[in-house]
């Protein structure tokens, strides 16, 4: 009975009526003896005021509504009659579990939507306190510092923080449970133009990701240590979707090393394509010389047109200046038939066009970076053309016989050697394969063989006599001679 006694004594001293009246019974019942006197005691949750011992679970700013509707409204398995409390039922005496007993009062479809934050598995008492707090909405610690009970803080804490979060978690988040990803209370980016200008992201030209919705692919959603929230910096960012190859390859444009952002609009853009800021050539003369691509008589088609990216790399390239593989480029747009046959010009051969053509403007026909014949000495040993006696095709220019690209013909001729002389020289004999040394009873000097007598590996023709370009001797002759008879004693020593 002592035992007893000193057990009931350490109740608060506030509560001596109760105090009073259980040592009162004990009192009685030792007095009688052997009087059997019971004193029945049901203080259940219902006789009792809860608040008599438990003051605290009322005092902070914002109380649980279910306080002010009784206790006995959550928790019915309570036998106020023992001290400490019996509890029957579930937990704490509570007449449900949770969240069930939640649900008695709160939309239960507001908690079990496709998406359900994890922490309501764990019962809404991991977040809320279920009589007071001083939080707003009863939760256990302010809005800013309870998520970061279970999420890591450093991921909102880094160099650059969105200013979403700043706003609170549920700015962005349902706490309880959504139909989207990560309880996101929209789905992006209808959720990231609820603060960002969609007319930003909904251009002519629109990027990847945001076509997809999936801006958290480039910015971070809470902090970053990289500017604009980025989860790198580019272009390494880039080269998560980009193939780096095609960036770091041989010559790299140096608006590389500026930046992506230098010459497009990381989300979209009223430029025709790849969210360009500007349309070419506008957006390259931001750097290159205007003067360098308009203004003189001639200007490549292609250049023309704004056309930049159909002859060069905008990104790198094996190749100098950026171009694509040469000749093929050029192909693009020129017959590639033109350029290739049984007899190929040197620097068609070896893909070096702008050899002879300027790539972007010129004041000569075609481009030429030198009107012919000067343009021809470049290579050609112009002592060739310039002896005694000048062949007249010349004055016309070197492509009334030769192709400047490619021909059927040996020596890029436009036709075989003979047939070409006789759109000049209208001797009929040559045609026929005979010419001079007439009217002794023979047709005329062949002027066709299959070898020449003079030169090896070399076909007879007009040319096996006289030099198609300046001679130092008399109509154009080859070999010295100061008459047609002294000619012919080169191959006929003993006649």
């Amino acid at each position: 009975m002592k035992e007893q006694n000193m057990t009931y004594e350490r109740l608060p001293e506030k509560h001596n009526v109760i105090n009073r009246a259980i040592k009162t019974g004990i009192f009685v019942f030792a007095f009688l003896g052997t009087a059997l006197l019971s004193f029945t005691f049901s203080f259940t949750a219902e006789a009792v005021d809860c608040l008599m011992c438990h003051p605290d679970l009322k005092e902070n700013k914002v109380v649980h509504a279910a306080v002010d509707m009784g206790c006995e409204s959550c928790h019915s398995g309570v036998d106020a009659a023992d001290i400490p409390h019996k509890f029957t039922g579930a937990d704490k005496g509570l007449s449900q579990g949770q969240p069930d007993l939640c649900y008695g009062c709160h939309d239960q479809s507001l908690f079990t939507k496709k998406k359900v934050h994890t922490a309501l598995g764990m019962g809404c008492t991991s977040c809320h306190n279920p009589h007071s707090s001083a939080n707003e909405k009863l939760l256990m610690a302010p809005s800013s510092d309870i998520c970061f009970n279970c999420h890591d803080q450093g991921m909102f804490t880094k160099k650059n923080v969105h200013a979403a979060v700043q706003m609170g978690c549920t700015s962005c988040h349902n706490p309880h449970s959504t139909d989207n990803d990560k309880v996101l209370t929209d789905a992006a980016p209808a959720l990231c133009y609820q603060c960002h200008d969609k007319g930003m992201f909904t251009k002519k030209s629109v990027h990847a990701p945001i076509m997809l919705g999936d801006c958290t692919s480039c910015h971070s959603p809470h902090s970053s240590d990289s500017g604009k929230l980025l989860l790198g910096s580019p272009p390494d960012l880039c080269y998560n979707c980009h193939n780096k190859k095609e960036f770091t390859t041989g010559t790299v444009h140096a608006a590389i090393h500026m930046g992506c952002q230098s010459c497009h609009d990381p989300h979209s853009s009223d430029a025709d394509s790849r969210m360009l800021t500007q349309n070419p050539p506008d957006l390259c003369y931001n750097c290159h010389d205007t003067g360098m691509f308009s203004g003189k008589k001639v200007v490549h088609a292609p250049v023309a047109g704004g056309m930049c990216t159909g002859c060069h790399k905008p990104h790198s390239s094996k190749n100098e200046k950026l171009l694509g593989s040469m000749p093929e480029v050029c192909f693009n747009c020129h017959e590639e038939g033109m350029f290739k046959s049984k007899s190929t010009h040197s620097p068609v051969e070896v893909g070096t066009c702008n050899m002879c053509h300027l790539p972007h403007q010129g004041d000569k026909e075609k481009l030429l970076t030198e009107d012919p014949p000067q343009l021809c000495y470049m290579c050609h040993d112009q002592s060739m053309f310039e002896k005694a006696n000048v062949h007249a095709a010349l004055f016309m220019g070197c492509g009334s016989c030769h192709t400047p690209h490619a021909s059927k013909g040996q020596f890029l001729l436009t036709s075989s050697i003979n047939r070409l002389c006789g759109n000049c020289h209208s001797d009929e004999s040559i045609m026929n394969g005979a010419h001079v040394v007439r009217g002794f009873g023979r047709a005329g000097h062949p002027v066709r063989a299959k070898q020449d007598p003079k030169r090896k590996k070399r076909r007879f023709a007009c040319t096996g006599c006289h030099d198609p370009h300046s001679s130092k001797w008399i109509k154009l002759f080859r070999y010295k001679a100061d008459s047609t008879f002294e000619l012919c004693r080169h191959c006929h020593k003993n006649r």
